[in-house]
């Protein structure tokens, strides 16, 4: 059984070649790697990401030795590299594609389903990272860090800033999580000790489910109208492509700060950028854009009521070994024969 592993600037060869390892247990497995290149600048891989974010898989041609080596592969591992059609038509051997992040857009999964091709994933990998620097974001908004540590390096003492009159304890204040998955529970468990209260929004989950893991449950146009905080973490799809728009900012509350660590195509950034220049909402945290790198011109460069971070949340020194955990969890299953556990 042939392993194909497509390393690109995320997961590098060496990354998978030190978990190689883990095969070792399994008889007949054969692990190969093949590095694919996502763009030569980082300018041009966040483009390459984003532009399968929001067209999937089939925009972008696969290099030839890509087909060659998927030719003979049951199982084929990816990170954002894309998974369509072609791939398909090449690997006539393949039976299982994995995705080392929770997102598969880069995956053509109606292919995929039509072949009779399992497509798992790796949810949780970077829940953990990604609900710190939520909150990390709302506190920085909230107490004006980013802003003070910017003046006090230009050698300007300032305390007081544009959020001044709202720029309150965050104990007793309301925060609302949209998308209330592996990292919405996070960042509930992480703001319960500062004495915040918690509510939440999932379609997906019960509402008994959602109040036993600490949120209450409400609809989206209740959370919106009673949180000082709105934090959005719902999955991104066509169903919640653009879900916070113009009509969504203008019934949140004057002085709410909105934070979004999740996926730019969530939110109609126009919108956000009107309710931040209208004060429709106090302020927000961003580390997600429609564009990255986020483009010179994009009005949300020149606002004092905004953090902005260049999509970090994520990123940490051990996401790699954090994905090949949650991944080997169902390739187990899979060399078992039991039933897949993160199956898409």
């Amino acid at each position: 059984m042939k392993i194909l592993f497509m390393a690109d600037f995320s997961i590098t060869a060496s990354d998978i070649l030190e978990n190689k390892k883990v095969f070792d247990s399994y008889e007949d497995v054969e692990v190969d790697v093949i590095e694919v290149n996502l763009g030569e600048t980082k300018e041009e891989r966040a483009s390459y990401i984003l532009r399968t974010e929001q067209e999937g898989p089939e925009w972008t041609s696969v290099p030839e030795e890509v087909l060659e080596k998927v030719k003979d592969a049951e199982i084929l591992i990816t990170d954002f590299a894309a998974v369509g059609k072609e791939i398909m038509d090449a690997a006539k051997k393949l039976k299982l594609i994995g995705v080392l992040r929770s997102g598969v857009e880069n995956v053509n999964l109606e292919e995929a389903k039509r072949r009779g091709i399992d497509v798992i994933c790796s949810p949780g990998r970077v829940a953990a990272p990604v609900a710190d620097y939520t909150v990390a974001l709302m506190i920085a908004e909230t107490r004006n860090i980013v802003r003070s540590n910017l003046v006090s390096s230009q050698g300007e003492w300032k305390i007081r800033f544009r959020n001044f009159p709202y720029s309150h304890n965050m104990a007793g204040k309301t925060v609302g999580i949209i998308g209330f998955g592996n990292i919405g529970q996070m960042v509930a468990a992480r703001l319960k000790p500062f004495g915040m209260n918690l509510v939440a929004y999932e379609e997906y989950m019960p509402s008994e489910k959602v109040q036993k893991l600490g949120a209450q449950p409400v609809s989206l146009d209740t959370l919106l109208r009673i949180s000082d905080y709105v934090t959005i973490h719902a999955r991104l799809c066509e169903a919640t492509r653009g879900m916070i728009g113009k009509e969504e900012f203008a019934k949140m509350k004057k002085t709410a700060i909105f934070v979004n660590t999740a996926r730019a195509g969530l939110v109609d950034e126009d919108a956000l950028i009107w309710a931040l220049q209208n004060d429709e909402i106090g302020g927000a945290a961003l580390d997600v854009f429609a564009q990255e790198p986020i483009s010179r011109d994009n009005p949300l460069l020149k606002m004092d009521n905004v953090t902005l971070t260049p999509h970090l949340a994520g990123t940490t020194s051990n996401v790699g070994s954090n994905s090949f955990a949650v991944i080997m969890e169902d390739l187990d299953r899979y060399f078992k024969g039991q039933p897949l556990k993160n199956k898409r």
